[in-house]
């Protein structure tokens, strides 16, 4: 699981949405709460916005999510037996991983990433982002889709929960990839300023 980074100073507030009431009559108007996140390509762009008063991130707070999210993609990046069917599905190169069976796989390489602060002041998360074959960006299990890859965003707190691991299944074949329709196609979240869905 990922380990947040420490709680900064200042105290960070998740914002609460309302439900409407649930069918039949079940329930009444729930809190749902969210989590401020901050889409970016690169560290590079991370560290400028960072300088500016109205963000609450540090440059180290971008060095540290790029880290944890060059960590999980290691771990968790989709993976796929052909690098033509990963070429599709990212829109452009992937690099190849030999197993200790010898076979190979190919991975898509990272888009950007994303950080969020987490609910209760328990610090930074981040996830890496990949392109999707509509040309949105996802978490590595294809469940938090982005229209955007710079601003910020409200997610669900498991849009940052653990990602599975990848590195030992089996490689991702053209068969399943078309019967979940495409990465990312199985949860088609909002754009940047709206919910994801998933991780």
């Amino acid at each position: 699981m990922m380990t947040p980074h420490p709680p900064r100073k200042r105290a960070r507030h998740a914002r609460v949405l309302l439900l409407g009431t649930a069918a039949f009559g079940l329930a009444a108007c729930q809190p749902e709460e969210q989590v401020d996140a901050t889409v970016f390509p690169s560290v590079e762009e991370c560290r400028a916005l960072a300088a500016l008063p109205e963000n609450d991130f540090t440059a180290e707070d971008c060095a540290a999510g790029l880290e944890e999210a060059q960590a999980i993609h290691r771990e968790s990046a989709p993976r796929y037996e052909d690098e033509a069917l990963c070429e599709e599905q990212h829109g452009g190169e992937c690099v190849v991983e030999t197993r200790s069976d010898g076979s190979s796989v190919f991975l898509p390489l990272l888009a950007g990433y994303m950080i969020g602060n987490m609910l209760g002041g328990r610090g930074y998360a981040a996830k890496p982002l990949y392109r999707t074959p509509g040309g949105r960006f996802a978490t590595p299990g294809g469940g938090t889709v982005l229209s955007g890859l710079r601003g910020k965003t409200q997610l669900r707190p498991n849009s940052f929960a653990a990602s599975s691991s990848t590195r030992a299944a089996a490689p991702l074949s053209r068969a399943a990839v078309q019967s979940r329709g495409g990465f990312g196609a199985s949860r088609t979240g909002g754009g940047i300023g709206a919910r994801g869905f998933g991780g």
